[in-house]
């Protein structure tokens, strides 16, 4: 290959350097009002009276929005599920007169200045009846508790299970059994570009939108979902860049219908752009707590597993009740036990609602497993590499998951050995080995990483879709509807582009201004799965374009198209260079009148060479199943203070 696996310029890398208008963030219309909310403050409570007046007549204020004023439709803002999906509870509204958590919107205001509108929001007098709230998921799930949602018993948003084997005859056999519990924390993905969105209606019942997402048809799905309105009336902009998102920009948040339902108020352009205090409060990480029982043989070989995991869900299930699911089948798949029973609890709380973020759910998992693992190891003197070895999965296994697929990549075996030799793993000591407070260690943990093809979850998008299309000065144009959320992925799938079309890589270019008109579906931005999924949807638009490329320029050489090549934006006969014609040639003659000139003079242009070289792909990619990786630190521990220090760390995958 000529380019994959090269090293290119960035030709974003300027503007991105530079924070160009690209960004949603420097989006602005003509006559643009800005829009601010109002939040309650408090975790628990209904509404009994909200008065606007006054800051409905202040000036500069041109509209306010209550919860009289937008449609009560329930749905679920996460995007990478079908709005009406049963798998997840439809509990969210875009305001309402129940608030179930502080920070949650009450009230917005739009005005010709972000100032004037903030200001506004003082003058707005909202009286509450404060109810009784819960902040621990264990006790939300006590008869008596406060109850969130009328539809949810004990607070429980969704409860699953998954069981293989038989883990009391298991536990039976077992030689050793250990126990514990280990409780992760509430974290926000901190990405770089707050959440920001310009909505604006036109007139005649349709809305455009221009948002930091990682998801434009999800996006538009949601919003006219929200809005009652039909998908056709929502068109979402793709923005050249996005700021950051790491899973935490893959749900509709509050100003999206926010900033459309006031643009229809006020026949203005709204712009709604978050604090970065309202991004942290909009979605988290799920803290989740792992009850954690295992049984091993006097040589650590796993006989039975039973893990308890109880999700803080939040306010609203959103994607609390999916990243139960991924933690549930990282806690069953991620070791070959061969019984094993999980239970999930996904529990509504009045603490602020969960998000995406990278792992979902499995890095809450693997901190369990792998905190365990290193117990067992460590009472029963066993080495923890050849623990990991002798417990988990090998190439060409089953997956645990997806019948009739296996582990086809599942090289356990040589990610451990590679990432032990590069850590030095033959350095470890025992940590009071050392002579002072500052003792020194290495520790290591497995870990999946669930990506590309989202294994096991029948009931999210994963389809794909691109167009390539070549002019006639020889570049090509590549339109899909993958957003670049900073990772570098628009260079990688431009180099795919280039490769398969046998262009120079400065020779193909990402369009800079898709929208839901205008490209195909394709899924979010997440799961690091844009090189794969999206980069084979163009691989197979670029090779459909391709062979149209081909099909001309054989008329044009009057030779086979299978007898053809294309290389460096030159398309030749094999074996004969001699023989050739730029790809610019070839598209000026696909879209040249039916006259076209040669050095013999005018001649007509054949029904064959007619139209112009494009390719479209919408596809579903294959399943991936999902690698496996391993990381390895060294660290320097401070028993006096507490400090821990990282010296080195290795990951092999």
């Amino acid at each position: 290959m000529s380019l994959i696996g090269k090293s290119v310029t960035r030709p974003d890398a300027l503007e991105k350097v530079l924070g160009g208008p690209g960004y949603p963030v420097n989006y602005a219309r003509p006559g643009m009002l800005h829009a601010k909310l109002l939040r309650s403050p408090y975790p628990h409570a209904r509404i009994v009276s909200i008065d606007t007046s006054a800051a409905e007549r202040m000036p500069g204020v041109k509209a306010v929005l209550t919860h009289h004023d937008v449609p009560q439709r329930k749905y679920t803002p996460v995007y990478f599920v079908p709005t009406e999906t049963k798998s997840m509870p439809q509990d969210l509204v875009i305001m309402s007169d129940h608030v179930r958590y502080a920070g949650q919107p009450v009230a917005a205001v739009a005005a010709t200045s972000p100032e004037i509108a903030e200001q506004a929001l003082h003058l707005i007098t909202v009286e509450y009846e404060e109810l009784p709230a819960v902040f621990d998921p264990e006790e939300a799930m006590q008869p008596g508790a406060p109850q969130l949602h009328e539809t949810a018993e004990n607070n429980i948003a969704v409860a699953p299970v998954m069981e293989f084997g038989d883990i009391e005859q298991g536990f039976a056999e077992a030689d050793h059994i250990f126990e514990g519990v280990y409780q992760t924390q509430r974290v926000h993905t901190c990405y770089m570009e707050p959440r920001v969105c310009v909505a604006e209606y036109d007139g005649k019942g349709g809305y455009t939108i221009n948002s930091s997402q990682q998801h434009l048809f999800g996006l538009r799905e949601k919003l006219a979902f929200a809005l009652e309105v039909p998908e056709s009336q929502v068109r979402v902009i793709k923005p050249p860049y996005i700021g950051g998102g790491f899973g935490g920009k893959l749900d509709m948040g509050y100003i999206e219908p926010v900033a459309a339902l006031l643009s229809r108020k006020t026949g203005r352009p709204v712009r709604i752009e978050q604090t970065r205090y309202e991004d942290f409060i909009t979605t988290t990480r799920n803290p989740i707590k792992v009850y954690l029982k295992t049984g091993v043989k006097k040589d650590g070989t796993f006989t039975a597993r039973y893990a308890r995991s109880i999700l803080d869900a939040g306010a609203h299930a959103t994607h609390g009740a999916e990243v139960i699911n991924v933690h549930g089948f990282v806690i069953v798949s991620n070791y070959a036990c061969p019984n094993i029973k999980w239970e999930g609890f996904s529990v509504y709380t009045n603490n602020m609602i969960g998000g995406g973020y990278r792992g979902y759910g499995a890095p809450q998992a693997c901190f369990a497993l792998e905190s365990q693992n290193d117990e067992i190891c460590e009472a029963l003197g066993l080495d923890p590499i050849e623990f990991r070895k002798r417990n988990t999965r090998k190439q060409g296994d089953p997956h645990p998951m997806v019948p009739g697929l296996n582990l086809d990549s599942y090289a356990l075996d040589e990610v451990l050995d590679r990432g032990i030799e590069a850590i030095g793993w033959d350095r470890r000591r025992p940590p009071d080995s050392d002579e002072g407070p500052v003792k020194r260690g290495m520790g290591m943990a497995l870990f999946p990483l669930w990506v590309s093809g989202c294994i096991g979850f029948p009931d999210i998008y994963e389809h794909t879709g691109a167009i390539v299309k070549l002019n006639v000065d020889g570049t090509a144009d590549v339109a899909t509807a993958t957003m670049d959320i900073g990772s570098g992925q628009t260079v990688a799938l431009l180099q795919i582009a280039a490769e398969e079309l046998g262009l120079p890589f400065d020779a193909v270019r990402m369009v800079q201004t898709a929208d839901t008109t205008t490209v195909p579906f394709d899924a979010p931005t997440h799961a690091s799965r844009v090189t794969y999924s999206s980069g084979l949807a163009i691989r197979t638009a670029a090779r459909a374009a391709k062979e149209r490329l081909l099909e001309v320029a054989g008329v044009m050489l009057e030779a086979s198209p299978e007898d053809l090549q294309v290389a460096d934006g030159v398309v030749s006969v094999k074996g004969s260079p001699d023989q050739s014609v730029s790809v610019a040639e070839v598209a000026q003659r696909a879209e040249s009148p039916f006259i076209h000139f040669t050095d013999q003079g005018p001649a007509p242009t054949t029904i064959e060479e007619k139209g112009t070289i494009i390719g479209l792909s919408s596809m579903a990619p294959p399943a991936n199943p999902s690698p496996i990786a391993a990381g390895f630190v060294e660290v320097a521990v401070d028993t006096e203070t507490g400090e821990v220090k990282v010296e080195r760390a290795v990951y092999s995958h």
